[in-house]
């Protein structure tokens, strides 16, 4: 049967769907056998929790900085490591500038765990520089001066001021930036790049104790910057920012992939949980005694879904897929406000080396004209999308009345069929290699999720499929 038979069978089952086509939960109140429809929901699901081991952190949007231990998953660390970039490059502090403060502002995009503990942030000077030459991950660190230039200790938000927390920076620290931005402040000469980049290799922003992860927005129109606050000799108040470096800058460097300026170190001592014995790039774990499987952001560990009875649900036949939902439930009593569910998840295919199936990405900025190089994972696509395409990654959010995360698999099924029947001769085909599911802030989030596999006894994850047989 050609493609445009199998396109045809499979939209006429929908003409009498066509007023829920966006819900994801759609099928309960129907009554199959009057539209000529068969349901099943128990198409086997099988799930295990994988380590990816090394997840790219390379200038993502936020960075990190913080510590917790999380009871399910062991003690969670994230330090961060920028370089920085001028802002005010023609600038001059005068001959008598009053200081009010010197900080490192950081705007506040999420917390995890418990921010009514007291903790303590410090900013170091690298030792070495951030090479833009490379890619780094997760588990990458960069040496620093032992000193710090800059501590906060703080107790929840009582130091955030405007939605961003100030780290206020040593008075040594503040002057060697004075002095270095008189130096550079003439007609004929301003701070370059090359200069700060003398000056100052990096920075570190790290932990020293405490209960909760901070995540600062470096994009955006509010800038993560050192700010010095002073009075100027004609008596106005002045701001000096140096602020935390983007990649996409005229001093970029020519033809580098990805230019890194800044990255996430986030480790885990998973000592004493069920996932202690995680330690290698893509090793599994079936799902615990109580039949869970986990996800964390960062850390690199998700959960996979492979679908081993397929091949035995077109024996023989032909299927027209007119609704397919994947239902992802979480666990009761896992979540909390300290211990926040990602956002959204999305799924990732599987290749047939049983990693994450990737694709190289090519970009060009209209504004910056610059091409923007990566290789990212191949994402199953919003329903109505491409399923073979890229464009389209469908993510969906934490549902408040299911407690779950619900996925439509229709055309991703049809195409997964499609490559299972040996009747059918056409293109539209994916390989049933399984499934990642991930959150979409797989690299810049901290957020855990305890999901319940086929064998839970109440929060199993389900496979919900409304179909025809072709004749």
């Amino acid at each position: 049967m050609n493609s445009a038979v199998i396109r045809f069978l499979f939209l006429l089952p929908l003409l009498a769907l066509i007023a829920c086509e966006k819900s994801t939960l759609i099928g309960s109140e129907l009554q199959p056998q009057n539209l000529g429809v068969i349901f099943t929901d128990t198409i086997s699901v099988e799930s295990s929790t994988i380590l990816i081991d090394t997840v790219n952190t390379t200038n993502k949007e936020v960075i990190l900085a913080g510590e917790y231990n999380d009871p399910l998953f062991g003690k969670v660390t994230a330090s961060s490591y920028f370089k920085m970039q001028p802002y005010n490059s023609k600038f001059s502090f005068g001959s008598n500038p009053q200081f009010k403060s010197a900080v490192l502002s950081l705007p506040v995009y999420l917390s995890y765990g418990d921010t009514t503990q007291t903790q303590t942030l410090e900013i170091h000077k690298l030792s070495d520089s951030i090479r833009a030459s490379r890619v780094y991950y997760n588990k990458d660190l960069m040496p620093y001066e032992a000193t710090p230039v800059g501590t906060l200790t703080f107790k929840g938000w009582e130091a955030s001021q405007f939605g961003k927390i100030e780290i206020p920076l040593s008075d040594s620290f503040r002057d060697e930036i004075v002095s270095l931005a008189n130096a550079n402040n003439s007609d004929t000469d301003s701070l370059s790049q090359a200069d700060l980049d003398a000056f100052i290799k990096g920075l570190a922003l790290v932990p020293q104790g405490g209960e909760a992860i901070w995540g600062f927005r470096v994009t955006g129109s509010i800038p993560a910057a050192i700010e010095i606050k002073f009075t100027a000799d004609d008596t106005t108040e002045q701001v000096y920012r140096i602020i935390i470096r983007n990649p996409l800058t005229e001093n970029d460097v020519a033809n580098e992939r990805y230019n890194s300026m800044r990255f996430n170190s986030v480790r885990c001592d998973r000592t004493g949980t069920d996932l202690q014995s995680l330690a290698t790039d893509y090793q599994t774990l079936p799902p615990n005694s109580e039949g869970e499987t986990f996800i964390q952001e960062s850390l690199g560990i998700r959960t996979k879904l492979t679908f081993p009875y397929l091949k035995d649900f077109v024996a023989n036949r032909t299927i027209a897929i007119n609704k397919a939902d994947l239902i992802i439930p979480v666990v009761e009593n896992t979540y909390s406000d300290f211990y926040k569910v990602p956002r959204k998840l999305e799924l990732i295919q599987i290749d047939a080396d049983n990693r994450a199936d990737q694709y190289y990405y090519e970009y060009t900025d209209p504004t910056l004209l610059l091409i923007l190089r990566d290789t990212l994972y191949k994402r199953v696509q919003y329903e109505g999308a491409d399923p073979l395409g890229f464009s389209y990654s469908q993510a969906v959010g934490f549902s408040t009345q299911s407690y779950s995360y619900n996925f439509d698999l229709t055309s991703f099924l049809q195409y997964t069929l499609n490559n299972l029947n040996t009747r059918y001769t056409g293109v539209n085909k994916l390989a049933n290699n399984g499934l990642l599911v991930s959150p979409d802030l797989s690299n810049t989030g901290i957020a855990r999720l305890v999901l319940g596999s086929a064998k839970h006894p109440f929060q199993k994850i389900k496979f919900r499929v409304f179909y025809t047989v072709v004749k």
